[in-house]
């Protein structure tokens, strides 16, 4: 099979072929229609510290996909081949305290397609059955393809209630965009976007925010103070990993406000923890991944009704042996979500 690797340390990706792999006893094989390229595989693109620390070449990255089932294990329960999937990237051990109290996404024995194991950038992957997700025929291929990180959108935006509320988001990439658009179909009263790239901040305004500027303008603090009678955002919804925008997004909050955060920094960071946290009374709540599999009918019941939204934010759809375009175009702020079609 054709498929995309990261075959050994330092930049870049190669294009080759691979066995096609067997299913055990309690897997499917899939057939893969379509698969999005995400900011993980970005950052193992580029190579860069996290992947250094964690990627162990050579492996087939990737793990945002939808395809159709086409061979079972002798275990693998209710599962039909011919069937359309998507697929929790998770794997989790099943058995421990998270597991067991509805908290897998945190479990400390997780295996990630793509990351820890052979992903879904190549014609079939395998994968536990109890990790399927069944795609309904409303929903077409290049948007199941983005269930992973609408999901991880939807998680952010539902760890803290958000309906009525004023909205701070800082980082407009595919998921900041995502919970841009989430935000305002959860009830949202204001949404304000920081993010530096002036395309971004447009996409992010035709799909629900009130107000995107650039994080560098000196007057940000003054419109934010502006919409919120002078008490600072309800929420901030942290999707970047940036250590400027961490810090400016928790001195944007008001008093007794909550911060959830999902974008992690490169390294270390230096937050005024006394004046910005304790005596603000803040709420920071870390975001991992999606609740499995809470996070996943939040996120199908937003893809049945906002399909507009979802298709704005696809930006680019690319044939899946054109992979480096899409690699470049993300690189360079050009796109917001790449999705690479294959052509069985």
């Amino acid at each position: 099979m054709k498929a995309i690797f990261k075959l050994s340390p330092g930049r870049g990706l190669a294009f080759g072929e691979a066995p096609v792999p067997e299913p055990g006893p309690r897997e499917v094989l899939i057939r893969v229609r379509a698969a999005g390229i995400c900011g993980t595989d970005l950052h193992i693109y580029g190579w860069d510290r996290w992947s250094q620390e964690r990627i162990r070449p050579p492996l087939i990255i990737g793990h945002e996909f939808v395809g159709e089932v086409v061979a079972a294990g002798g275990m693998a329960a209710k599962v039909e081949v011919g069937q359309r999937v998507s697929a929790e990237g998770h794997i989790t051990c099943g058995h421990c305290t998270y597991c067991r109290t509805g908290n897998g996404h945190i479990c400390r024995d997780v295996k990630i397609i793509g990351v820890d194991r052979d992903g879904c950038f190549a014609e079939y992957i395998c994968i536990d059955a109890n990790n399927l997700w069944p795609v309904p025929d409303e929903i077409p291929d290049h948007h199941a393809a983005v269930f992973d990180p609408l999901g991880n959108a939807m998680h952010t935006v539902m760890a803290e209630p958000v309906g009525g509320k004023l909205l701070l988001i800082t980082g407009a990439g595919a998921i900041g965009l995502f919970a841009v658009a989430v935000a305002r179909y959860a009830g949202a009263s204001r949404i304000i976007v920081l993010e530096p790239n002036p395309r971004k901040r447009e996409i992010a305004l035709q799909v629900g925010a009130d107000l995107a500027l650039n994080p560098a303008d000196k007057g940000v603090e003054r419109e934010v103070m502006k919409l919120s009678d002078g008490l600072g955002a309800e929420v901030l919804l942290e999707m970047s990993g940036s250590p400027a925008a961490i810090e400016q997004g928790l001195h944007l909050l008001r008093n007794g406000a909550c911060a959830c955060v999902l974008g992690i920094p490169p390294d270390r960071i230096t937050i005024d923890w006394g004046r910005e946290v304790i005596f603000k009374g803040l709420t920071i709540k870390g975001i991992n991944g999606r609740r499995m599999f809470d996070t996943w009918y939040q996120s199908q019941n937003f893809m049945l009704r906002d399909q507009e939204r979802i298709d704005r934010l696809i930006t680019h759809r690319l044939p899946f042996d054109e992979f480096e375009r899409g690699f470049e175009l993300l690189e360079h702020g050009q796109a917001v979500k790449v999705v690479l079609e294959m052509n069985h």
